[in-house]
């Protein structure tokens, strides 16, 4: 394949940053007046006539580059519009209803749309990409895989999540597509599917095989399986688990454990425990909190109290802090104020708290970067409009790319109108991640930035976690 070199803009330094906390007591705050290093542009998509839209990335017509597959959400939370352009921006394919020019709100509280079943992935091993989603077809919400470079209905049936599925006073519907690997790496890929909310809508998971046959199917208990699922191996057995909000579950639909706790979890992570061959998990509930560590087992590992972590609205895991011995856990404390608190992911002590700079703005879902390389995780801050560490100090800004990324996304500091979202893939010439920055509500252009040391050379695009099981609801 001919390797696309990009023209690449350079960013200067922006002046903001973060104060390092010196003790865990204490609060970093950023100020607008410390120096940042800068991001350097790769590649901004202008998405036309597609403006509003969420985004995932893949390889839709095999040529061994990115594309973009973009949507709006229609009736009952299924992509009602869905367009999918190529590398260079050209329109492969659309389906869908066109005249949807903006994402039908969600649920009796008129929220603003979440993210819906839409992915790329090989899902029958054929050397071919698909898109596993869901359409809004003859008054129901219908499944669908579809080729990728042509968007032809491969198979279809309808929708496991029906209308009595998705009835109810609910509120936050996220109705989420995972790929996981129950049957080994070198097995077929399951496509699993999970609908909760916020509100009355019941929990329900669904796996299936790259012929939409049902292998199980989970019904549970209020809102239990929360918002952001994680596929992980989580007993070292070579076969993946899914942890489902506060439910985990095996390769069969086995309910292996669950955690108790009065509200849905909002975020899961995992992480590898050092010197063992299984996985622990993160664990963050909604509104009252608490934060938990769990073992594969199901046992308690850490746990940090209400008071601590009284609305767990996101947690991050990675090695946030290079001074600090194995990974640490970042958790978004206190729901939809931006205020962190890093711990230690081995044992849970404290080693940090930071704040985002717009105090009464909506913090989004941050992202959690390889940004740096080494094994040195950032995350980016969306309403900063920047990457930190687990002090809350700036690693990279957007610098003089600012006004430009404000103008072309157009974002905000509420949950109807948030700010610059991102997700991490390694699309550029060496093995760190770069930033896929986009607003799914009011953005016109989608960025990719990378660092300012950085070769910039596109590489043959392989599928990646964090482009086909996205951890955002945004």
């Amino acid at each position: 394949m001919i390797k696309r070199r990009y023209h690449c803009l350079f960013a200067v330094l922006l002046l903001s940053a973060a104060v390092e906390c010196p003790a865990a007591e204490t609060t970093a705050q950023h100020e607008p007046d410390d120096p940042a290093p800068s991001m350097r542009l790769v590649r901004e998509l202008d998405l036309g006539e597609y403006p509003g839209t969420f985004p995932c990335l893949g390889d839709l017509d095999n040529d061994g580059q990115v594309d973009f597959l973009l949507y709006r959400q229609g009736p009952q939370t299924t992509p009602g519009y869905l367009v999918a352009l190529d590398n260079a921006g050209k329109k492969l394919w659309e389906k869908g209803d066109r005249s949807i020019a903006s994402h039908q709100p969600d649920g009796a509280y008129n929220e603003p749309a979440l993210r819906g079943i839409a992915l790329i992935f090989d899902v029958d091993r054929d050397g071919r990409s698909e898109v596993v989603a869901e359409l809004w077809e003859n008054d129901r919400p219908e499944l669908v895989i579809l080729d990728g470079k042509t968007g032809r209905v491969e198979r279809s049936r309808p929708s496991p999540f029906d209308l009595k599925v998705r009835s109810g006073r609910r509120s936050r519907c996220h109705p989420v597509g995972r790929i996981a690997r129950f049957a080994g790496q070198d097995g077929p890929p399951t496509i699993v599917l999970k609908y909760g909310a916020s509100g009355h809508a019941p929990s329900c998971a669904v796996a299936l095989d790259a012929s939409l046959d049902v292998l199980w199917r989970l019904d549970d208990e209020g809102n239990a399986m929360g918002h952001v699922p994680t596929v992980a191996d989580v007993d070292g057995d070579g076969r993946d688990e899914v942890m489902l909000g506060r439910v985990l579950v095996d390769a069969s639909g086995k309910v292996l454990w669950r955690v108790s706790a009065e509200r849905h979890a909002d975020c899961t992570a995992a992480f590898k425990r050092p010197g063992r061959h299984d996985m622990a998990l993160l664990v963050s509930i909604c509104t009252t909190g608490p934060a938990f560590c769990l073992a594969a087992d199901g046992a308690v590992l850490w746990q940090k109290t209400r008071k601590e972590v009284p609305h767990g609205q996101g947690v991050w895991v990675g090695n946030f802090l290079a001074d600090e011995p194995g990974d640490e856990a970042i958790i978004l404390r206190s729901g939809h104020v931006g205020d962190f608190l890093t711990v230690r992911a081995a044992d849970g002590s404290e080693l940090a708290r930071f704040r985002q700079t717009v105090f009464e703005g909506y913090p989004d879902f941050p992202c959690a970067v390889n940004w740096k390389g080494d094994g040195e995780q950032s995350l980016w801050v969306p309403i900063d409009r920047r990457l930190v560490d687990g002090r809350g100090r700036t690693v990279a800004a957007l610098g003089d790319l600012e006004d430009r990324v404000r103008q072309k996304l157009q974002w905000g500091t509420t949950k109807s109108h948030v700010a610059a979202q991102a997700f991490a893939v390694d699309l550029c010439g060496d093995p760190r991640e770069e930033i896929v920055l986009y607003q799914p509500y009011h953005g016109r252009s989608i960025f990719i930035l990378t660092q300012p040391d950085s070769r910039a050379e596109a590489k043959p695009y392989a599928p990646q976690k964090n482009a086909y099981n996205m951890a955002t609801y945004f």
